[in-house]
C-alpha cells in the first residue's frame, strides 16, 4: 500500500490501494447544507404579486455582496390561471413601484443578512422605469391553468455573481403568482 502525506507537516498519512483509489472514511453533505449549517448563508424568499399587464416584471434580485456568488437552487410558485413565468439573468435599469423583500435566513442561529436588492411590484418594467428584459432567458415553465404549489429545482443551479441580477417575468395579465425561491452565499475552494 502507497500512502499520501497530508502536506502540512502533522505526520498524517493517506493510504491508496494498489488500483489509484484512495482510503477515506467521510461524512457526506449537500454543499447547501454545508452553507446552512457551518456558515448560516441559506435564504429564502416568499412573496405574491400578480402583474399588471402581459409580459410584466414581478421579480428583481441584485447581489450586492462583494466576495460571495448568490446561488438559486430553485423555485416553488403557484399560478391562479394559465399563464407562463419566466426567468431571465442581466436585466438592468431602475424599476417601476417597488416594495422591497427581506429574504428569511434558514439559519435561526445565524445573524447573516442576505446583501442584495430584492423587489417585487406589479409592472416592475412599466411607467418611467428603465429596467431593460434582459438577453438571457434560463428557465420558462407553462401553466394550462390553476396549479398547485409546485416544486422546480433547476437542472443547474443559478450562479449570480456580485452586481449581477435575476428577474422573474409572467406572460399574463392579473394572474395570481405565489413565489418561494430558495439561494445561499458560498465561494467555491480553489486551495
Amino acid at each position: 500500500m502507497t500512502f499520501i502525506d497530508d502536506g502540512k507537516g502533522t505526520g498524517s498519512k493517506a493510504g491508496v490501494t494498489t488500483r489509484n483509489r484512495l482510503l477515506v472514511t467521510a461524512i457526506q453533505s449537500s454543499i447547501e447544507h454545508y452553507v446552512n449549517h457551518n456558515e448560516g448563508q441559506a435564504y429564502q424568499i416568499l412573496f405574491e404579486q400578480a402583474p399588471t399587464a402581459n409580459d410584466d416584471c414581478i421579480f428583481y434580485l441584485q447581489n450586492t455582496h462583494v466576495t460571495k456568488e448568490l446561488v438559486i437552487q430553485g423555485i416553488t410558485l403557484y399560478v391562479s390561471a394559465a399563464c407562463e413565468v419566466y426567468m431571465k439573468l442581466g436585466a438592468s435599469g431602475t424599476r417601476n413601484s417597488v416594495s422591497v423583500l427581506t429574504p428569511a435566513n434558514l439559519n435561526i442561529g445565524s445573524t447573516n443578512a442576505a446583501q442584495g436588492t430584492f423587489e417585487k411590484g406589479a409592472d416592475l418594467d412599466g411607467g418611467s422605469a428603465t429596467l431593460n428584459g434582459a438577453d438571457y432567458e434560463i428557465y420558462r415553465y407553462k401553466f394550462i391553468g390553476e396549479t398547485r404549489s409546485t416544486d422546480f429545482d433547476f437542472v443547474q443551479n443559478v450562479v449570480i455573481s456580485s452586481n449581477q441580477t435575476f428577474t422573474i417575468w409572467v406572460d399574463t395579465a392579473a394572474v395570481n403568482i405565489q413565489c418561494m425561491l430558495s439561494f445561499d452565499y458560498h465561494v467555491v475552494d480553489v486551495t
